[in-house]
């Protein structure tokens, strides 16, 4: 294998692996919070008490920031880098590739979206009592797709970040900050 192709592949793996352990750790701050892992569960204890973001207000910035450079996105398209290349790397790709391509990332985008949508927003759930005539559905629909047209706001306002900045980002900031959110959300869990 030669040093082209290494170079290529070891800063996107290296990106995908450092930002997958951020946003488990906010997950599983969550799922703490709720006491299951089920999705349901989860939305139904916001619904005893208050919606998962207010408290994991940390938590939530982190699992955002992480689920940005998961997708891919300006500031963290190190795989496309679209300002050198016109498509990045799928200038490769036409037709049914290229559709494909583009389809999974959207329909990755839209899953984040509702992922956020149900751990911090109550899913289905209402903003307050008064709007409960409007469907569960409607209200879902509203929350993921804010958060699923969120990184096109972003992508058009920050720029693209270098190699050492978004690993530092990673493993000096969220990383360590997603561990303190873990203990202090156990420890208030253990002792309220």
């Amino acid at each position: 294998m030669s040093f082209g192709i290494l170079a290529m592949i070891s800063p996107p793996a290296a990106q995908m692996v450092s930002y997958e352990v951020p946003l488990a750790l906010s997950a599983l701050a969550v799922v703490l919070m709720a006491g299951s892992l089920n999705l349901n569960a989860i939305v139904e204890a916001q619904a005893r008490s208050v919606w998962f973001v207010i408290p994991q207000a940390l938590g939530f910035v982190i699992f955002l920031i992480a689920a940005l450079a998961e997708l891919n996105r300006t500031p963290f398209d190190l795989t496309e880098a679209e300002s050198e290349l016109v498509a990045g790397y799928l200038t490769e790709y036409s037709g049914v590739r290229f559709a494909f391509f583009m389809l999974g990332e959207y329909v990755y985008l839209f899953a984040m979206g509702a992922l956020i949508a149900t751990l911090y927003f109550g899913g289905w759930l209402p903003p307050h009592p008064a709007l409960a005539f409007v469907p569960g559905i409607v209200w879902f629909l509203i929350k993921a797709l804010f958060f699923a047209v969120l990184p096109f706001w972003l992508q058009a306002t920050f720029p693209r970040a270098r190699v050492d900045q978004l690993m530092g980002l990673a493993w000096k900031g969220l990383i360590p900050l997603a561990m303190v959110n873990l203990v202090l959300t156990a420890a208030l869990k253990t002792w309220l």
